[in-house]
C-alpha cells in the first residue's frame, strides 16, 4: 500500500473539514429558513477557509518531531504510543526473560534469553565442580559469574553473552573483561559466547591471558553436558 503524501492528506483533511461546514451551514439554513444568495456564498467562503486553516495542521511526517504523531491531525497518537510501548515492553520482557531450570535444560539454545543462557552456564560449572559464584546483578562491571579453576588453583572472571544472528564478540568487550577481571581479584578470564570472536578479539584475548569459548565451545561442553544430564533423568524415570 502506497503512503500518502502530506499533500494528499492536507487535501483529504480540508475536504472533510469544507463539508462539514457546509453540512453545518445547510442545516441552519433548512431549519431557519434562510434563502438568502449572500447565505450561500458566505457559507462556502468560510467552509473553503475553515478547510484551508485545518490542513495547516496536517504534520510532515518526514520530520523527527512529528514521530508517534497522528498523520492527519497532528495530535499525539495514543494507540500508536500505546502499542509501540507494548511491543517494546514485550520484547524487553522477553530478552530479559528466566524460566525454570527445567525449561532451561530442555529449551533450545536459541530459544533462550540472555539471562537463561548465563544460567545454564551457571547450572554447567556447578555441576561440574567449579564452584560458580554469581556477581550482584546489574553491578557486575563486565563479570557474570566467578568460577574457580582448580588447574590454575585461582579464580577466573567470566564473561557470558549469548547472541544471535551472527553477531560476535569484539575487541571492546574483551578489554572491558579485562579491566573487571582485575577489579574482581581474577588473574584469569574467561569469554563464553553463543556465537563467535572477530579475530581481532582473539588477538586481544591472547595477549590479556582471557580465553576464549564460543559457539563449538558450548555445543560441545555445555550442551553435550545438558543431554546428557536429560537422558540420565529420562532413564530413571522409566527404569
Amino acid at each position: 500500500m502506497t503512503k500518502k503524501t502530506r499533500r494528499q492528506r492536507q487535501g483529504e483533511v480540508q475536504t472533510a473539514v469544507a463539508g462539514l461546514v457546509v453540512m453545518a451551514g445547510m442545516w441552519f439554513m433548512f431549519e431557519f429558513d434562510v434563502t438568502s444568495i449572500y447565505y450561500i456564498f458566505g457559507l462556502l467562503i468560510v467552509a473553503a477557509l475553515a478547510g484551508g486553516i485545518a490542513s495547516t495542521f496536517v504534520p510532515d511526517m518526514r520530520r523527527k518531531e512529528n514521530k508517534g504523531k497522528n498523520e492527519y491531525t497532528g495530535l499525539p497518537d495514543r494507540k500508536r504510543k500505546a502499542s509501540s510501548l507494548k511491543a517494546a515492553v514485550s520484547k524487553k520482557g522477553k530478552s530479559n526473560l528466566l524460566r525454570s531450570e527445567k525449561e532451561i535444560m530442555t529449551l533450545p539454545l536459541e530459544e533462550l534469553s540472555w539471562r537463561e543462557f548465563e544460567e545454564l552456564c551457571y547450572l554447567y560449572y556447578k555441576a561440574k565442580g567449579y564452584q560458580p559464584r554469581r556477581t550482584s546483578e546489574g553491578a557486575d562491571g563486565g563479570v557474570d559469574l566467578i568460577i574457580f579453576d582448580p588447574e590454575h588453583n585461582t579464580d577466573v572472571a567470566v564473561q557470558i553473552k549469548h547472541y544471535k544472528k551472527g553477531k560476535q564478540v569484539d575487541v571492546k568487550l574483551i578489554r572491558e573483561l579485562d579491566s573487571a577481571k582485575k577489579n574482581h581479584g581474577c588473574a584469569l578470564g574467561d569469554m563464553i559466547t553463543s556465537s563467535g570472536f572477530t579475530n581481532p578479539a582473539l588477538v586481544e584475548a591472547d595477549d590479556r591471558k582471557i580465553g576464549c569459548k564460543g559457539s563449538g565451545w558450548v555445543r560441545m561442553r555445555v550442551l553435550a553436558w545438558r543431554e546428557m544430564v536429560i537422558k540420565a533423568q529420562n532413564q530413571q524415570f522409566y527404569s
